[in-house]
């Protein structure tokens, strides 16, 4: 394939001088190889960053104040370069976040310390987009989905524990303290069941929330998932009702359900033969400056932050994966298995989810990736 081939002969170049991670770097587009001060912040070169992204809107003011704004930096980092399938949107993003565009995905190796992808469109080949960078040991926040297929993601994780890369795998609904509050409350409890619910539009773009949030609350907390069911009369819109099947530390089995809908920003009860009527954790976006970024958007980019500084992912490679098969195992069943029971174990590696969305028609930015990765 002539962008592999394309890909590796600039990675050669590119990694002879490439920089290993240190928790401080220079901000200043320095010659690969000039000593970095600690004391300067560290360095994010971003890929995806308007086609449907999170870092355009949400994550970027948080690092790069705009000029001539009224932003507040919430980080020790800063964007100095970026990428998009779209150069006129790479471009723009620049003159907003005052940051360098650059023409291939991987040509800030050996500019930047580590590296935040925003989109999503561009999941189905976040496998290629991303190699370059874990093979150069950085830390990668991929933003969800990790990928449309198992063995896609599975030659993610097993090239960054080659090179000692790292990789957070974010929602907002896994990273806040009411999810927080709700795995630390069940680490002890035997969970007789649970209901949750999360705002959703469609099932790979925000209904991936909700299974994360239920991967962090439960399922990381000696619960893993066996089992997802999804049925819905269409996973482009609300409402649809997720059935999670659940072992605990002993093999026993339960069972807990997500529910899908609009204007839900997301909650998870838990049942306990201990708390009657259950035990509630609502999430909630916060009000005003500074709160309506520090509760939902910003501990994402401090738990990015964190990993790149002191190599501690927030989760660890098999939890992304169980996290990824869920997810996975969700979309099968709704859109083969008319609603029933998927095993996480019998999902095929190549078998692939559907990246268009039929509730945003005419978006190009698919076409765009189809045609430069195929």
């Amino acid at each position: 394939m002539e962008i592999r081939k394309e890909l590796h002969r600039r990675n050669f170049l590119k990694q002879a001088t490439a920089l290993p991670l240190v928790a401080g770097a220079s901000v200043s587009a320095a010659p690969p190889g000039e000593p970095r001060r600690r004391d300067t912040p560290f360095r994010v070169g971003c890929l995806n960053v308007s086609s449907y992204s999170h870092l355009e809107g949400l994550w970027a003011p948080l690092i790069n104040p705009r000029p001539g704004g009224k932003d507040t930096p919430f980080t020790g980092m800063r964007i100095t370069h970026c990428w998009e399938i779209d150069p006129a949107k790479a471009e723009q993003f620049a003159k907003t976040f005052d940051c360098e565009p650059v023409k291939h995905f991987d040509d800030m190796l050996g500019r930047v310390d580590g590296v935040i992808s925003g989109g999503y469109y561009n999941h189905p080949w976040n496998h290629i987009l991303h190699r370059p960078y874990l093979e150069a040991g950085l830390p990668n926040l991929i933003n969800r989905p990790f990928s449309n297929s198992l063995a896609k993601a599975n030659e993610m994780v097993e090239t960054a524990r080659k090179h000692g890369a790292t990789i957070l795998v974010p929602s907002s609904h896994e990273h806040n303290n009411a999810i927080a509050r709700a795995r630390a409350w069940v680490a002890d409890k035997k969970i007789l069941s649970y209901n949750a619910t999360n705002s959703f539009d469609d099932y790979p773009t925000h209904g991936i929330h909700g299974v994360y949030m239920i991967a962090k609350a439960i399922a990381e907390a000696g619960n893993p998932v066996r089992s997802v069911s999804y049925r819905a009369r269409n996973w482009s819109r609300p409402p649809g009702v997720l059935t999670f099947e659940h072992t605990d530390k002993d093999g026993r089995q339960f069972f807990g359900s997500l529910h899908q809908v609009s204007g839900s920003w997301g909650t998870v009860r838990i049942h306990t033969a201990e708390e009657y009527g259950g035990k509630s954790f609502d999430i909630h976006r916060g009000t005003g400056d500074p709160y309506d970024k520090t509760e939902i958007w910003a501990p994402t980019i401090w738990a990015f932050q964190k990993m790149a500084l002191h190599g501690e992912m927030p989760q660890t490679f098999e939890e992304i994966l169980h996290k990824h098969r869920m997810f996975l195992a969700g979309f099968r069943s709704v859109l083969e298995r008319d609603g029933q029971p998927v095993r996480l174990d019998e999902i095929p590696q190549t078998w692939e989810s559907p990246v268009a969305l039929p509730n945003r028609p005419g978006d190009a930015t698919v076409s765009q990736f189809r045609k430069k990765f195929g």
